[in-house]
């Protein structure tokens, strides 16, 4: 089924909407206090994506738009989610269409073929085509990288100290940082209500249940 069907389905569905809209409204203001970021805060009706904001890697070099509702309640974040879908699907198309041509190598496609080569077992297998990171000294100083994961804010922060591990590390995880709002939009809403409201934020167990 494609995003057009699912579009149809349930973005015009009545039962859908009457459930969603309206609820777990966030303010722009509550959006930033919180330190919301993706899809939640651009529901929240700020135009903030880090793809576009610190213009890393290539996406300078596509034709997309950030998708934003101002609305800031469950159907605004469901809206928002279905836009970047289709915002994602046209940035593929123009990735796939820069493409050169000519002749490549498909070192993946040896998956299939392990019956030609039975001297490769199975811990080998699983590595065709994998670059090994490289081992480096790390500065002794402080950097945070960031980037625009699906759910929003992903950041990773290091302290180096002269050797090869990092004195620090801290990952920045953008669905446990969404969710510290839970609380306050859940406060006085219908039992019903607080799935639709916890689905709206989208977040992922393993990334929050520490």
């Amino acid at each position: 089924m494609g995003l057009a069907e699912y579009q149809q389905l349930i973005t015009r569905n009545p039962i859908f909407l009457e459930r969603v809209e309206g609820v777990g409204i966030i303010g722009e203001e509550e959006a930033i206090n919180w330190g919301l970021s993706g899809p939640m805060l651009r529901s929240s009706g700020i135009q903030w994506d880090l793809r576009k904001v610190d213009h890393y890697e290539c996406y300078d070099e596509f034709d997309w738009a950030v998708q934003w509702q101002k609305e800031g309640d469950s159907l605004a974040r469901y809206l928002v989610r279905i836009g970047e879908m289709a915002e994602s699907i046209k940035i593929i198309q123009q990735a796939l269409e820069g493409i050169p041509g000519g002749p490549y190598e498909n070192l993946e496609i040896r998956r299939f073929n392990r019956i030609k080569y039975p001297e490769w077992n199975d811990f080998e297998y699983r590595f065709i085509s994998k670059k090994p990171s490289p081992t480096f000294e790390l500065a002794k100083q402080e950097l945070y990288v960031r980037v625009e994961a699906p759910k929003g804010e992903l950041g990773i922060f290091l302290i180096g100290d002269q050797s090869v591990f990092p004195w620090r590390w801290k990952i920045r995880p953008p669905g446990f940082i969404n969710l510290q709002i839970l609380p306050q939009l859940v406060n006085k809403m219908k039992l019903a209500d607080i799935m639709t409201i916890l689905g709206s934020i989208d977040i992922i167990m393993g990334e929050v249940d520490r």
